[in-house]
């Protein structure tokens, strides 16, 4: 990628930069745009995602149903002691608003 190129988007990102990062920026680029090329020429041959293609992908849910494991009250005790305050069996929080 050229230096002005590089400076032309520094100014459009209103970055400041100097010749020397500009210049390893410069380097840094080549790389990403003949990466991005490839995959460019991938997509011209045609070739589609084979992971994420339709037939090997089935669509399913992987939550868990949202079923209470413990019983109630089981905690609670455990939960109280440690609170720094409670009222009536709830733990007293500061006002937010």
């Amino acid at each position: 990628m050229k230096l002005e190129d590089i400076k032309k988007l520094a100014d459009l990102a209103r970055i400041d930069m100097s010749d020397e990062e500009m210049e390893g920026m410069a380097k840094d680029f080549d790389p990403i745009l003949a990466y991005v090329g490839q995959v460019q020429e991938l997509s011209k041959l045609g070739i589609e995602d084979t992971i994420h293609s339709p037939e090997n992908y089935k669509l399913q849910n992987i939550m868990r149903e949202d079923i209470a494991t413990n019983t109630r009250g089981e905690y609670t005790d455990d939960i109280m002691k440690n609170a720094p305050d409670t009222e009536n069996g709830f733990i007293k929080v500061k006002q937010i608003l």
